[in-house]
Protein backbone atom coordinates (compact mmCIF):
# COMPACT_ATOMS: atom_id res chain seq x y z
CA UNK A 1 0.00 0.00 0.00
CA UNK A 2 2.79 2.57 0.68
CA UNK A 3 4.15 1.87 -2.80
CA UNK A 4 0.69 2.26 -4.32
CA UNK A 5 0.09 5.59 -2.61
CA UNK A 6 3.53 6.78 -3.68
CA UNK A 7 2.78 5.82 -7.29
CA UNK A 8 -0.55 7.65 -7.29
CA UNK A 9 1.08 10.74 -5.75
CA UNK A 10 3.72 10.74 -8.48
CA UNK A 11 1.07 10.21 -11.13
CA UNK A 12 -0.83 13.28 -9.91
CA UNK A 13 2.16 15.50 -10.81
CA UNK A 14 3.17 13.50 -13.91
CA UNK A 15 -0.20 12.92 -15.50
CA UNK A 16 0.96 12.34 -19.03
CA UNK A 17 1.34 9.34 -21.32
CA UNK A 18 5.12 9.55 -21.57
CA UNK A 19 5.62 9.24 -17.80
CA UNK A 20 2.95 6.58 -17.39
CA UNK A 21 4.31 4.43 -20.21
CA UNK A 22 7.73 4.53 -18.57
CA UNK A 23 6.18 3.32 -15.30
CA UNK A 24 3.48 1.02 -16.67
CA UNK A 25 5.24 -2.16 -15.54
CA UNK A 26 5.37 -0.80 -11.99
CA UNK A 27 1.69 0.16 -12.13
CA UNK A 28 0.66 -3.29 -13.35
CA UNK A 29 2.66 -4.92 -10.56
CA UNK A 30 1.08 -2.70 -7.88
CA UNK A 31 -2.39 -3.08 -9.37
CA UNK A 32 -2.14 -6.86 -9.21
CA UNK A 33 -1.15 -6.67 -5.54
CA UNK A 34 -4.09 -4.34 -4.94
CA UNK A 35 -6.46 -6.74 -6.69
CA UNK A 36 -5.18 -9.55 -4.47
CA UNK A 37 -5.93 -7.45 -1.38
CA UNK A 38 -9.42 -6.61 -2.68
CA UNK A 39 -10.09 -10.29 -3.30
CA UNK A 40 -9.24 -11.00 0.34
CA UNK A 41 -11.49 -8.12 1.43
CA UNK A 42 -14.42 -9.41 -0.63
CA UNK A 43 -13.93 -12.87 0.83
CA UNK A 44 -13.95 -11.45 4.35
CA UNK A 45 -17.09 -9.39 3.66
CA UNK A 46 -18.83 -12.41 2.10
CA UNK A 47 -18.82 -13.97 5.57
CA UNK A 48 -21.61 -11.56 6.56
CA UNK A 49 -22.99 -10.66 3.10
CA UNK A 50 -23.88 -13.73 1.05
CA UNK A 51 -24.44 -11.64 -2.07
CA UNK A 52 -20.67 -11.16 -2.36
CA UNK A 53 -19.89 -14.85 -2.68
CA UNK A 54 -18.33 -15.57 -6.05
CA UNK A 55 -17.90 -11.89 -6.98
CA UNK A 56 -14.99 -11.47 -9.39
CA UNK A 57 -12.71 -8.68 -8.22
CA UNK A 58 -11.94 -7.70 -11.82
CA UNK A 59 -15.62 -6.80 -12.31
CA UNK A 60 -15.41 -4.40 -9.37
CA UNK A 61 -12.52 -2.15 -10.36
CA UNK A 62 -12.26 0.74 -12.77
CA UNK A 63 -9.61 1.33 -15.41
CA UNK A 64 -6.93 3.91 -14.67
CA UNK A 65 -7.60 5.59 -18.02
CA UNK A 66 -9.94 8.58 -18.05
CA UNK A 67 -12.61 9.07 -20.71
CA UNK A 68 -11.64 12.51 -21.98
CA UNK A 69 -13.82 12.59 -25.09
CA UNK A 70 -16.42 14.97 -23.66
CA UNK A 71 -14.47 16.37 -20.72
CA UNK A 72 -12.72 19.76 -20.55
CA UNK A 73 -10.15 18.03 -18.34
CA UNK A 74 -7.81 16.29 -20.79
CA UNK A 75 -5.52 14.64 -18.25
CA UNK A 76 -5.32 11.02 -19.44
CA UNK A 77 -5.20 9.14 -16.13
CA UNK A 78 -7.16 8.93 -12.93
CA UNK A 79 -5.11 9.65 -9.83
CA UNK A 80 -7.04 7.19 -7.69
CA UNK A 81 -8.18 3.59 -7.63
CA UNK A 82 -11.73 2.66 -6.76
CA UNK A 83 -13.73 -0.53 -6.46
CA UNK A 84 -17.49 -1.18 -6.38
CA UNK A 85 -17.97 -4.22 -4.18
CA UNK A 86 -21.23 -5.89 -5.16
CA UNK A 87 -22.65 -8.68 -7.28
CA UNK A 88 -22.33 -7.29 -10.77
CA UNK A 89 -19.40 -5.15 -9.71
CA UNK A 90 -19.15 -1.64 -11.07
CA UNK A 91 -22.18 -2.19 -13.35
CA UNK A 92 -24.64 -2.93 -10.56
CA UNK A 93 -27.69 -0.64 -10.27
CA UNK A 94 -28.18 -1.74 -6.66
CA UNK A 95 -26.94 -0.36 -3.38
CA UNK A 96 -23.29 -1.35 -3.08
CA UNK A 97 -20.08 -0.89 -1.15
CA UNK A 98 -17.39 1.36 -2.61
CA UNK A 99 -13.77 1.76 -1.55
CA UNK A 100 -11.65 4.69 -2.71
CA UNK A 101 -7.85 4.94 -2.70
CA UNK A 102 -6.52 8.41 -3.42
CA UNK A 103 -3.80 10.24 -1.48
CA UNK A 104 -5.59 12.76 0.72
CA UNK A 105 -9.08 11.57 -0.25
CA UNK A 106 -9.50 8.00 0.95
CA UNK A 107 -12.68 6.49 2.26
CA UNK A 108 -15.34 3.82 2.54
CA UNK A 109 -18.62 4.62 0.83
CA UNK A 110 -21.83 2.99 -0.29
CA UNK A 111 -25.46 3.29 -1.24
CA UNK A 112 -27.23 4.07 -4.52
CA UNK A 113 -25.82 6.84 -6.70
CA UNK A 114 -28.00 8.55 -9.35
CA UNK A 115 -30.69 5.84 -9.59
CA UNK A 116 -33.08 5.74 -12.53
CA UNK A 117 -36.30 7.67 -11.89
CA UNK A 118 -38.42 4.54 -11.50
CA UNK A 119 -36.01 3.17 -8.88
CA UNK A 120 -35.85 6.53 -7.12
CA UNK A 121 -39.64 6.71 -6.93
CA UNK A 122 -39.75 3.19 -5.49
CA UNK A 123 -37.07 4.07 -2.94
CA UNK A 124 -38.98 7.14 -1.77
CA UNK A 125 -42.16 5.13 -1.28
CA UNK A 126 -40.22 2.35 0.46
CA UNK A 127 -38.75 4.86 2.91
CA UNK A 128 -42.09 6.61 3.45
CA UNK A 129 -43.93 3.35 4.08
CA UNK A 130 -41.23 1.97 6.36
CA UNK A 131 -39.81 5.10 7.93
CA UNK A 132 -39.35 3.61 11.39
CA UNK A 133 -37.27 0.75 10.00
CA UNK A 134 -35.25 3.17 7.88
CA UNK A 135 -34.55 5.49 10.83
CA UNK A 136 -33.61 2.55 13.06
CA UNK A 137 -31.00 1.55 10.50
CA UNK A 138 -29.37 4.94 9.95
CA UNK A 139 -29.54 5.84 13.65
CA UNK A 140 -28.04 2.56 14.79
CA UNK A 141 -24.90 3.56 16.76
CA UNK A 142 -22.44 1.36 14.86
CA UNK A 143 -23.62 2.91 11.56
CA UNK A 144 -24.10 6.47 12.75
CA UNK A 145 -20.69 6.62 14.42
CA UNK A 146 -19.01 5.76 11.12
CA UNK A 147 -21.11 7.09 8.28
CA UNK A 148 -22.79 10.25 7.08
CA UNK A 149 -25.84 9.86 4.85
CA UNK A 150 -25.98 12.40 2.05
CA UNK A 151 -26.84 12.95 -1.60
CA UNK A 152 -28.31 15.53 -3.95
CA UNK A 153 -31.82 16.62 -2.94
CA UNK A 154 -34.84 18.41 -4.34
CA UNK A 155 -35.74 21.80 -2.90
CA UNK A 156 -39.41 20.85 -2.69
CA UNK A 157 -41.26 17.61 -2.06
CA UNK A 158 -41.74 15.36 -5.10
CA UNK A 159 -45.26 14.87 -6.40
CA UNK A 160 -47.40 12.42 -4.51
CA UNK A 161 -46.02 13.15 -1.04
CA UNK A 162 -47.44 15.50 1.62
CA UNK A 163 -45.30 18.60 2.16
CA UNK A 164 -45.39 18.34 5.94
CA UNK A 165 -43.88 14.89 6.41
CA UNK A 166 -41.53 14.89 9.42
CA UNK A 167 -39.05 12.84 7.42
CA UNK A 168 -39.31 15.04 4.32
CA UNK A 169 -35.53 15.40 3.90
CA UNK A 170 -35.22 11.71 3.11
CA UNK A 171 -38.04 11.83 0.55
CA UNK A 172 -36.45 14.82 -1.19
CA UNK A 173 -33.16 13.00 -1.70
CA UNK A 174 -32.28 12.06 -5.28
CA UNK A 175 -29.71 9.48 -4.22
CA UNK A 176 -28.77 7.72 -0.99
CA UNK A 177 -25.04 7.78 -0.36
CA UNK A 178 -23.18 7.17 2.87
CA UNK A 179 -19.55 8.04 3.42
CA UNK A 180 -16.75 7.41 5.87
CA UNK A 181 -13.66 9.44 4.92
CA UNK A 182 -10.44 8.05 6.36
CA UNK A 183 -6.84 9.19 6.55
CA UNK A 184 -4.33 7.59 4.19
CA UNK A 185 -2.71 5.69 7.03
CA UNK A 186 -5.95 3.71 7.45
CA UNK A 187 -4.76 1.65 4.47
CA UNK A 188 -1.11 1.60 5.48
CA UNK A 189 -1.62 -0.72 8.43
CA UNK A 190 -1.15 -4.46 7.99
CA UNK A 191 -4.68 -5.11 9.24
CA UNK A 192 -6.47 -2.72 6.88
CA UNK A 193 -8.43 -5.53 5.20
CA UNK A 194 -9.90 -6.67 8.50
CA UNK A 195 -10.59 -3.08 9.53
CA UNK A 196 -12.37 -2.26 6.27
CA UNK A 197 -14.45 -5.44 6.43
CA UNK A 198 -15.44 -4.58 10.00
CA UNK A 199 -16.26 -0.96 9.15
CA UNK A 200 -18.36 -1.96 6.14
CA UNK A 201 -20.41 -4.47 8.14
CA UNK A 202 -22.74 -1.94 9.88
CA UNK A 203 -23.85 -0.68 6.46
CA UNK A 204 -25.27 -4.02 5.33
CA UNK A 205 -28.77 -3.40 6.83
CA UNK A 206 -29.03 -0.19 4.80
CA UNK A 207 -28.02 -2.01 1.61
CA UNK A 208 -30.66 -4.64 2.33
CA UNK A 209 -33.30 -1.96 2.89
CA UNK A 210 -32.44 0.02 -0.26
CA UNK A 211 -32.35 -3.16 -2.32
CA UNK A 212 -35.88 -4.19 -1.31
CA UNK A 213 -37.10 -2.32 -4.38
CA UNK A 214 -35.23 -4.74 -6.67
CA UNK A 215 -36.91 -7.86 -5.25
Amino acid sequence: MPQLFNFLSLLSVNNNREWFNCHKEEFNYLRNLWLADLKLLIGRMAEYDNSLRGVDVKDCVYRIYRDIRFSPNKLPYKTYLGAVIARGGRKTPKSCYYIHFEPGHCGLFGGIWCPEQSILNALRHEIDNNIEEFLDIIDEPSFKSRYTLSGDSLKTMPKGFPKDLPHAKYIKMKEYIFSMPVADDYFLRNDWIERAASDFKPSKPLHDFLNYVFD
